[in-house]
């Protein structure tokens, strides 16, 4: 294909994506409001528009080269997801009344379903996940030739494939559902605010805060990625906007390349779990354990605070111990200028709040805060003379919104597969039984066991595919075994995200990596440590649901503490300084002291509290004999 057809295909299909992603986002946008289609049919919609602009960018816009080859196996797909979706919208009364007598065509065009799920999901996210759910929906039908233990009489084709196809528990089940209904609303009130210029705003609201602090660019690298993980949901997407810009400063202040990109790596794999907006799998959390989405993301909040501070004071022990400073104040933005000129920014995320604290289903508040965010966003166009340029960046936006949903939306569809074969062959409940057989019935051995397995999964492949996975198998062992429900479920998700930074698979460290200039896997080492101290955080509420926020005020407050001094004297030993360099006692009694206040047992906070004020009297006392020499 000659060089000027490639670029007239590309304008075509960069014009039917425009077109297409607008349409998504007002379609969803109007169904928020007045939900005008039944499930089957509103996810099946849902899906055509995501699967058609993922085989156009995947395999036309993306394409380094075009050939006619590649063309017509685009349109080839293209066409198959319409026929495949379009058979559902067309005949839904019909497989409505008739369900479980299926026929000819609904295993033919269900085959050509599953072909579209599998083929997009390798399109979009890779390998790992395609892999993943063929295993599952091989394993519907090779049931009897397996051992004992995940042994099932088996299914033929013709029911498996209608099954996962025609009803709501397969590919159009709750994970796409998560996507139709929440996942791609949330993005597009997320492309919004970064289409007219959030993430500046939060970037320097941090940079004035902390900026000029010792280690002050790392600072606003974690405080900047907290608050734009609020409103983005994605490890990565959360490192290409903040990591622009706080991965050059801190090179600039003297921090090495790859430890500069595993600090940044680390604080934005954090977003998935950051309230208001985590990420998609946080929907799903809703839906599948039938929970209002507002208690997930209230419970969320001490789990993030404590993760971000971990961030932070390893940060702050760094700075001190190799003598970073921060940015020279003339260097910095001024803390009065960026509220006065960005501070209504911080409006679309009290609107969230608002409607969700005051019982709007996810799908209502998001629809009422992304208007009065276009609201918000117009108004201030106008008032500065830039309403056109505005409202060219809300339009630019809304088709964000629709385009950046569907690799999220594939992999819920992929998802489905698991979770429909699952259902069908009662595997989740032989799994959660070895599970708990396995540990004995010990929390203690099967935590690890999960977490483990979690961080396994999550090396390749997304977050949300890994926490349907575990949801389904791994999670029910925890709430037999005497867990409540909302905290097996969070631990599950919270190793899932981070992931993101685990090597030697370590998304977010090798998205960093590529602006740092570093070596992704010596930065995704660093980001490793520099997230070791939160790792510890999933275990922390698995023991006490108080961080939670189950439980009373004095039990909250009480173990918040515990697990603040456990978390600060475990990032001592990581970095190796406290109130000043440790000696090697010192390191050892700040991680006994650690393990102490992690247990969430105050019999054990009793060995741990004098530990911890030993090692800092004793720093103190160093410091001062440091002084007095300097002063003689």
């Amino acid at each position: 294909m000659k060089p000027e057809t490639q670029a007239q295909v590309r304008r075509i299909a960069s014009g039917i994506v425009t077109v297409l992603g607008i349409g998504a986002a007002v379609y969803h946008l109007y169904a928020a409001y007045a939900y005008p289609l039944f499930a089957l049919q509103h996810r099946a919609l849902h899906l055509l528009f995501m699967g058609t602009i993922l085989f156009l960018v995947h395999s036309v816009l993306k394409a380094k080269r075009l050939t006619w080859a590649k063309l017509a196996y685009t349109v080839v797909f293209v066409a198959m997801t319409v026929a495949a979706t379009g058979y559902v919208l067309l005949n839904y009364s019909s497989v409505a009344t008739r369900a479980g007598a299926y026929n000819a065509w609904d295993i033919a065009f269900g085959l050509m379903m599953l072909l579209v799920v599998f083929e997009g999901a390798r399109r979009g996210t890779g390998w790992p996940i395609v892999i993943v759910a063929a295993a599952f929906f091989i394993y519907a039908f090779v049931g009897p030739y397996l051992p004992a233990i995940i042994a099932h009489r088996g299914f033929p084709l013709a029911r498996t494939v209608p099954f996962l196809y025609l009803t709501t528990e397969g590919i159009f089940g709750i994970p796409l559902g998560v996507s139709a209904k929440f996942v791609l609303l949330f993005i597009l009130y997320g492309a919004i605010l970064e289409r007219t210029g959030a993430g500046k705003f939060f970037l320097d609201l941090a940079m004035a805060v902390a900026g000029g602090t010792r280690g002050g660019p790392a600072k606003a690298a974690v405080l900047s990625s907290a608050v734009m993980g609020t409103i983005s949901g994605s490890s990565v997407a959360n490192v290409t906007t903040t990591g622009t810009f706080t991965i050059p400063l801190m090179k600039r202040i003297g921090i090495k390349p790859e430890v500069a990109g595993g600090i940044e790596a680390s604080a934005s794999t954090m977003g998935q779990i950051t309230p208001p907006v985590m990420g998609a799998a946080a929907f799903l959390m809703a839906e599948y354990i039938g929970v209002p989405y507002v208690r997930i993301a209230v419970a969320a909040i001490i789990p993030a605070l404590l993760a971000y501070y971990s961030m932070f004071v390893q940060v702050d022990f760094l700075a001190a111990l190799t003598g970073l400073r921060g940015m020279p104040r003339p260097d910095l933005p001024r803390l009065g200028q960026v509220l006065r000129e960005g501070g209504y920014f911080m409006l679309p995320l009290a609107a969230l709040f608002y409607f969700l604290i005051n019982g709007y289903s996810p799908e209502r508040a998001v629809f009422w805060t992304i208007l009065f965010t276009i609201a918000v966003v117009l108004v201030v166009g106008w008032r500065r003379g830039q309403l056109k340029q505005t409202l060219r960046e809300v339009v630019f936006a809304l088709r964000d919104g629709g385009v950046h949903t569907v690799e999220v939306a594939i992999i819920c569809a992929a998802a489905g597969i698991i979770i429909g074969v699952t259902t069908m062959t009662g595997l989740g409940l032989r799994i959660s039984g070895l599970v708990v057989d396995l540990a004995g019935g010990q929390l203690w051995l099967a935590a690890p066991l999960a977490a483990i397995s979690s961080l396994i999964l999550g090396m390749g492949i997304p977050t949300t595919a890994n926490y349907v996975i575990q949801a389904t198998m791994v999670a029910p062992a925890f709430v037999a075994m005497g867990v409540p429900l909302l905290s097996a479920h969070l631990f599950v998700f919270y190793f899932g995200v981070i992931a993101d930074v685990t090597p030697p698979v370590a998304l977010a460290a090798f998205a960093a990596s590529g602006i740092a200039q570093s070596d992704p896997f010596r930065t995704g080492l660093e980001g490793f440590r520099f997230g070791m101290a939160k790792y510890v955080v999933p275990f922390l509420f698995l023991m006490s649901p108080a961080l939670l926020l189950q439980g009373s005020a004095v039990e909250i407050v009480v173990n918040l503490a515990a697990a603040i001094l456990g978390i600060t004297a475990l990032a001592g030993v990581l970095q190796r300084y406290f109130f000043g360099p440790l000696r090697l006692w010192q390191i050892a009694s700040l991680l006994f002291a650690a393990l102490a206040m992690f247990t969430m047992q105050p019999r054990f906070w009793l060995l741990g509290l004098p530990l911890i004020v030993l090692v800092s009297v004793s720093q103190w006392r160093a410091a001062q004999a440091r002084q007095t020499v300097v002063a003689g």
